[in-house]
């Protein structure tokens, strides 16, 4: 069996359009694909989903499912929607009219109302500028503390199904340029986190966007962060964050190794909406 429930295409920043995204998943012998597009924010940007292609997308998607469903594929409906105060939440009564299976959870943006938006995974001179800009007293630690508060909001607040890639903050730091992820103050804000993902019963990706397109060397999130999850029993899926055809499996190994080595035995997949399976570690790990 093999899955992930984090897919984009052309409708936001992917490369290829859904179809051939959805065909690249079934040569990978994928039994469970979800497609989740940037949600629509109020503002134009590279990589959401336009509001006026949000039909276009439910149509494509839903069409996908009933053709491949007969050959062994479920194909789900779903956005990856963001926690962004003063932006929109993943709660958001506008993304109702999508009738979607299932939304992941993420933080991207780490700016207040009233700040210039910007987020933690844009490209690494981008995200400098907009940093020095945002914290000219040079206090870098300001770049996790508000990534995590806002993590810790998220799942309080609630409102999705998925926790999006845990620690993305950690993309644009590339050997602690901006912060040390081992301080113990940044391994607190992160196991809150982790705690209160727990107490809710919510579901985690390990997430290999980063590997995929050379962002960072491995899953999101570390195994020290996988590790906590075990130890307190959060449930994890996979996700690919695919954006190419190419991206679709290949990197699989990496997010099933780094969870055994945390102590995972087992993972879940979406079977239908609402509806969460457990798998055998190695039964998600055979090969296809």
């Amino acid at each position: 069996m093999a899955f992930s429930f984090h897919t984009h295409s052309t409708f936001c920043d992917g490369k290829a359009d859904a179809r051939t995204m959805a065909e690249a998943a079934f040569a990978h012998h994928y039994t469970h694909l979800g497609f989740s597009a940037h949600a629509p924010v109020p503002f134009k940007t590279r990589w959401n989903l336009p509001w006026e292609r949000a039909q276009s997308y439910v149509e494509t998607v839903r069409a996908l499912a009933q053709e491949f469903e007969p050959k062994g594929m479920k194909i789900f409906l779903g956005l990856e929607t963001d926690y962004a105060p003063g932006i929109t939440m993943p709660d958001n009564p506008a993304y109702d009219v999508f009738g979607l299976d299932y939304r992941i959870g993420s933080v991207h943006y780490i700016t207040a109302p009233g700040e210039e938006p910007f987020t933690v995974d844009e490209p690494q001179e981008e995200f400098a500028r907009n940093v020095l800009r945002w914290e000219p007293d040079g206090d870098y630690r300001r770049i996790w503390k508000r990534y995590w508060q806002y993590m810790s909001e998220m799942i309080a607040r609630g409102g999705f199904d998925i926790i999006g890639h845990f620690d993305l903050v950690k993309k644009n730091n590339p050997d602690g340029r901006w912060f040390d992820e081992q301080d113990p103050a940044y391994l607190d804000a992160a196991f809150q986190a982790v705690e209160l993902a727990a107490e809710k019963q919510l579901v985690a990706e390990i997430n290999t966007g980063g590997i995929a397109r050379g962002k960072h060397h491995e899953a999101y999130p570390s195994v020290r962060i996988l590790k906590r999850m075990h130890e307190r029993g959060l449930r994890l899926t996979l996700g690919d964050d695919a954006h190419a055809p190419s991206h679709i499996g290949t990197y699989q190994h990496a997010a099933i190794d780094a969870a055994r080595r945390a102590g995972y035995q087992s993972l879940w997949y979406l079977d239908a909406p609402g509806i969460w399976k457990e798998i055998s570690i190695d039964e998600a790990a055979r090969p296809r």
